[in-house]
């Protein structure tokens, strides 16, 4: 009897990782091969639907620094820009790290984009004027001085959707975009 209850427990503990990895396939169905463009697409879509919406920088201790934000829709080239004070934490932490996140989050698609990039200050007055909200007149009373532009050129998106099925490959990633530009440029 004891034989029989030692190789029924040793064969639930041989057949119990298999079954792990079934249902772990059930729920999370493997990654399926998606084109580029689409990915870009659904990014948009996951953006345009987004509440939450965040940029993350990296302070002088070198520690990621998170802020709601409202950035302008993504250019055609993925060029993402915000507005800011000119001597918020933000724009100093870009001038001495500029290495950034943009996070959008949509709750009910249980879906983001990240957005991995390099970020740059502009003083632009033409490009201010471009990226200005009225009611932001509250916050930056003067434009000229009190507002300042964020620019982010992406090097990596990453995207993870429920709503499209568009979850982690087998190593646990999530599907990508490399925009062939590196971190270092």
């Amino acid at each position: 009897m004891k034989t029989i209850k030692a190789l029924l427990y040793f064969l639930i503990l041989l057949i119990m990782p298999f079954t792990s990895l079934i249902a772990q396939t059930e729920q999370f169905p493997p990654q399926r091969e998606i084109s580029r463009d689409s990915l870009l697409i659904y990014a948009r879509m996951i953006i345009d639907s987004a509440d939450s919406r965040v940029l993350v920088t990296v302070d002088e201790e070198g520690k990621p620094q998170a802020r709601t934000m409202s950035p302008f829709p993504p250019e055609e080239n993925w060029i993402i820009w915000l507005g800011t004070f000119p001597f918020s934490r933000k724009a100093k932490q870009i001038q001495n790290n500029p290495k950034v996140v943009v996070f959008y989050y949509d709750t009910k698609g249980m879906s983001y984009v990240s957005v991995s990039g390099n970020a740059r200050l502009v003083n632009d007055p033409e490009l201010k004027a471009k990226y200005w909200r009225s009611g932001w007149k509250r916050f930056y009373p003067d434009r000229d001085k009190d507002y300042i532009l964020i620019e982010v050129t992406p090097v990596k998106l990453e995207i993870c959707s429920f709503e499209y099925n568009l979850l982690w490959n087998t190593e646990g990633l999530p599907a990508s975009v490399e925009f062939g530009i590196s971190e270092d440029d």
